[in-house]
């Protein structure tokens, strides 16, 4: 999409350039590309508030006027990356929840299959298991690592044979391809308020699983275990980030606000290793809702986005 159609402010152009200036029509020339999906019929299904739908709109009012090119505080320059957006799924909203998934699962695996990186926004959170879809389409026999940042584990069954915002991690637990091929799946940060305890027992009788609690991530570090993840949970990664796991203090915006959670600049931290990690593959953000807060909540995954662009300009700098 051109600057003119984001509301680019022309005085960052010259002085003082910001992510704006990294956008381009080609899709070719691309190394990141963004993928909306305004869906949340799936938070409804699942008795939560709605809203979600509107988050891929609002990110991109704030993305083009936030983030310097060259970061001086720490020392990373971004202006060779370019970043490609290819739209929303469905934007007319005239498809059923589960033809979106489908058209998302192809969309993502096009991306990749080319050599690009997907950064999807939602939408409710059961648009993850779609994009796991999408990145195990491309791959034969290997395995896949998916982390889920979450505050809840999103293991719920589905509801009268219906996908919602609540089972995406359960679809792909189920999944015979991801089992095969010996997935690894991560539940970093979840909350044991916010979790069923027969839920838990279900994610830990499949193997290659590991529940990590906000608490046990506390006094780890957050740096040093997600890290210690990126680099235990194979070749081939998708980061997941519900952003109800940050705390509402930082966040407001989101479909069921937290408490209790990761902050801002822990956020900032996550994304930036995943885009500095070469075995990520995909990253997802979800349940955004700007209809209860925007400016905020807007800003802080604009400049989650921008972190991980920084993490992802070190990639070919590092081992």
């Amino acid at each position: 999409m051109s600057e003119k159609e984001f509301n680019f402010v022309s005085k960052y152009s010259v002085d003082d350039p910001r992510l704006g200036k990294l956008l381009v029509e080609d899709f070719e020339s691309a190394d990141i590309v963004l993928v909306g999906f305004p869906h949340d019929e799936g938070v409804r299904r699942n008795g939560g508030r709605v809203g979600a739908a509107n988050g891929p709109a609002s990110f991109r009012k704030f993305l083009p006027k936030m983030g310097a090119l060259v970061n001086i505080e720490y020392g990373y320059d971004i202006r060779h990356l370019r970043i490609h957006d290819s739209g929303d799924i469905d934007p007319d909203h005239e498809l059923s929840l589960e033809q979106c998934h489908e058209l998302l699962k192809q969309k993502v695996a096009h991306i990749i299959s080319e050599g690009k990186l997907p950064f999807v926004i939602g939408g409710g959170n059961d648009q993850s298991y779609a994009n796991a879809a999408g990145l195990m389409d491309t791959l034969d026999c290997e395995s896949v690592g998916v982390i889920n940042i979450d505050a809840h584990l999103d293991v719920r069954p589905l509801k009268e044979g219906k996908v919602h915002s609540g089972s995406p991690f359960y679809l792909l637990l189920e999944d015979e391809k991801f089992n095969t091929n010996g997935g690894c799946f991560t539940e970093f940060g979840v909350q044991g308020s916010q979790c069923s305890a027969e839920h838990w027992e279900y994610v830990k009788s499949k193997p290659n699983t590991e529940v990590l609690f906000l608490s046990q991530v506390r006094i780890e570090g957050v740096q040093p275990s997600f890290k210690r993840f990126l680099s235990t949970s194979g070749k081939n990664l998708f980061v997941s980030f519900d952003v109800d796991s940050i705390s509402s203090r930082d966040c407001p915006g989101v479909s069921c606000p937290a408490n209790v959670g990761f902050t801002s600049e822990e956020a900032l931290v996550i994304a930036e290793a995943s885009g500095k990690c070469k075995k990520v593959k995909l990253f997802d953000i979800s349940e955004y809702n700007p209809d209860i807060e925007e400016y905020r909540t807007g800003r802080l995954l604009v400049l989650m986005f921008y972190h991980f662009l920084l993490g992802y300009s070190q990639r070919w700098c590092t081992s």
